[in-house]
């Protein structure tokens, strides 16, 4: 199969099982130039990993909505955040040095392992409370019923703002994430770029109350901080942190990740069993389903100078996209790679939340809810399968993430 040849992984259909594709590229292609999209993937787990250990050769201040808009973004959707809003400064994992330093110092503050300890109790309630609202239903819509919304009220909680609103907040949150996926419409971003500037002007007057009153969650924190220097945080930097770095990226992976975790297990009869049997495997069950199912599939890099990766030579602003989800998949580095391991040797060491300096800041909280909702999943429910005719599970268009529409349950309780 020459290079040209390979499905195109831009395409909606082809996102829906892209293993089969990943699998093919690394036999045959580990860094791989997409025909007509400007930038190479890089398909490997040791060049995958060669890329991260660089990150002042491989930078990671590449904004996929200016490459969806042919290198720049949109004009029209600029003068919405400028005129209206605040223009969103890139986030965290998206941001290289010097501001890295100050947004990456004050988030690593807020998810050490020993306050994501303190917070399990909480976490633990939000999905037990989920839990509980099926009342003695037997078919429930897992993503729209929990797998939504629990994440969601577990970073609204830490934010401190009301729960009464997370459904607002889910609209929004969609709104930051869909134009990341590069497969978003014009109109689309457009109707996006509008509603974050709703969601932007919502948490300025949550700022000031908290201003004037503070309290103890993340918005108050994020307006004590101080960087090195001394200096705070200004608007543009506060909603950039609130609205992508904290709520969105709070919680639309954790929501992908367990969507995706349910119906890797769904599909693995052997591994529902066992889990079923001894609960106790739950945590490495965790670290299976991201590696397979890893809810950020791929980030670019741009090329600080010339470089060379897997025998391919790079100049100075040449764009790579790192695919974690076959990295993630490599035999070269994973035994039976394709499947569920639940006695698998060292199974947090796949790259589903990167390693080094971009290492993701909040992969404790996300370990914690993923352990949480299956724990308790296995405690209540003898079994779980799909609901008999109905839709087959389907994922949401993106180059970026990995994010199923729905998957219908059928739950049989414990007695």
């Amino acid at each position: 199969m020459a290079a040209d040849e390979f499905p195109n992984l831009m395409e909606a259909q082809v996102q829906q099982q892209p293993y089969d594709v990943y699998r093919e590229l690394r036999n045959r292609c580990p860094v791989y130039g997409m025909p007509s999209s400007g930038f190479h993937i890089v398909v490997s787990d040791q060049h995958a990993r060669e890329v991260l250990r660089q990150p002042d050769l491989f930078l990671s201040g590449v904004n996929p909505m200016a490459l969806a808009d042919g290198g720049s973004v949109d004009q029209d959707i600029i003068d919405i955040y400028q005129n209206e809003g605040w223009l969103p400064l890139s986030s965290c994992s998206t941001t290289d040095l010097p501001r890295h330093r100050k947004v990456r110092g004050f988030l690593e503050t807020l998810f050490t392992a020993k306050r994501v300890r303190h917070a399990t109790p909480m976490i633990d309630r939000v999905a037990a409370e989920l839990f509980d609202s099926f009342d003695a239903r037997t078919d429930i819509a897992f993503v729209h019923e929990f797998a939504h919304p629990f994440p969601m009220v577990v970073i609204a909680n830490l934010l401190g703002v009301p729960a009464t609103d997370i459904a607002q907040f889910k609209i929004w949150s969609d709104a930051i994430v869909e134009p990341f996926s590069m497969m978003a419409s014009r109109e689309r971003r457009i109707e996006c770029a509008r509603l974050v500037v709703d969601m932007q002007h919502y948490f300025a007057a949550m700022i000031e109350e908290r201003r004037k009153k503070p309290r103890d969650d993340f918005i108050s924190e994020a307006l004590a901080y101080r960087d090195a220097a001394g200096e705070p945080f200004d608007m543009q930097e506060l909603m950039t942190l609130i609205t992508i770095d904290l709520l969105a990226s709070g919680n639309e992976t954790t929501t992908a990740a367990i969507g995706s975790g349910m119906k890797l297990l769904l599909e693995d009869s052997a591994g529902m069993e066992a889990l079923a049997q001894n609960p106790a495997l739950v945590p490495v069950a965790i670290e299976e389903m991201l590696r397979l199912e890893s809810p950020v599939q791929g980030m670019f890099r741009e090329c600080a100078h010339a470089a060379t990766i897997g025998g391919v030579d790079f100049s100075k602003g040449d764009l790579l996209n790192i695919r974690f989800g076959s990295a993630n998949r490599d035999e070269a580095r994973y035994d039976n790679a394709e499947r569920l391991n639940l006695q698998r040797k060292k199974p947090g060491s796949h790259l589903a939340f990167g390693i080094g300096r971009h290492v993701c800041v909040g992969a404790a909280l996300a370990r914690q809810e993923m352990i949480s909702a299956f724990s308790q999943l296995f405690q209540r429910y003898q079994s779980f399968e799909l609901t008999a005719e109905t839709p087959l599970p389907t994922y949401l268009p993106s180059f970026f993430g990995r994010n199923l529409d729905e998957i219908r349950l059928t739950l049989t309780a414990r007695q």
